[in-house]
């Protein structure tokens, strides 16, 4: 039916396909549809049961068939709720099918814990806005690891300050100081710490971590150890 005309017998080989999917084989459907190049059938075939099936290859199959015919809603929608695709296989296809919405690809990295390639991803394909919508409208949380794969590839440190500052979901503070520590750029974090405490924050991540650049700096940091009630000595005292 779809060699003979396939415009106007896709719907009813879509509808048989859905019927009889259990006896027919999810796969030979799956293969049928693709041997026609007909990726509006595959979705339409899959959209039918996807909610209703645990099977790795239908979940990647119809990601794969929504992305081909621009359904990049239902992209994003399967990417976040579905438990069933294969995260490393659907990053990869992700990232070779050059969407001009990197959504899904940002879901499916949150998702999966694959935050670091994500950024890395981002910053080599010129694609940064994408980081700024991940931290600040995705999954603010996710900033100190972001922070960190900036400053391995060599970002600007006024784009990566500029970044903490517009992030004004929550994250945490020992965690971002963690992640810059370790790469010896904590003074990177000195006017966005300077500006914290100047608003009156008392938390003593940020505390310890502007008396560590007191001392790393030698700026007065006796002064500072002395009056300043909110810093962990046992956490500076190791700096």
């Amino acid at each position: 039916m779809l060699t003979q005309n396939i415009r106007q017998n896709l719907q009813i080989v879509v509808q048989i396909a859905s019927k009889y999917h259990e006896q027919l084989g999810a796969e030979k459907l799956i293969e049928m549809f693709e041997n026609h190049k007909s990726y509006e059938g595959l979705f339409y075939f899959l959209g039918s049961i996807v909610n209703f099936s645990q099977d790795p290859e239908v979940h990647f199959k119809y990601i794969q068939a929504a992305t081909r015919t621009g359904q990049i809603k239902e992209v994003e929608r399967i990417c976040r709720e579905s438990k069933c695709y294969d995260a490393e296989r659907v990053k990869n296809f992700l990232k070779e099918a050059k969407l001009n919405d990197q959504l899904p690809l940002i879901i499916v990295c949150d998702r999966h814990n694959m935050v670091h390639d994500l950024v890395l991803y981002l910053y080599r394909n010129q694609l940064q806005k994408y980081i700024e919508v991940f931290v600040q409208k995705v999954n603010a949380a996710r900033l100190p690891i972001v922070v960190g794969a900036l400053l391995d590839v060599d970002c600007s440190e006024d784009a990566i300050k500029q970044l903490i500052i517009n992030t004004r979901g929550k994250f945490d503070i020992d965690e971002l100081v963690e992640e810059v520590e370790k790469r010896n750029r904590l003074k990177l974090l000195n006017h966005w710490l300077e500006s914290r405490i100047q608003d009156g924050a008392t938390d003593s991540a940020t505390h310890n971590a502007m008396a560590k650049i007191y001392i790393d700096s030698n700026n007065n940091p006796e002064r500072f150890l002395k009056e300043n009630p909110y810093y962990d000595s046992k956490i500076v005292g190791n700096t």
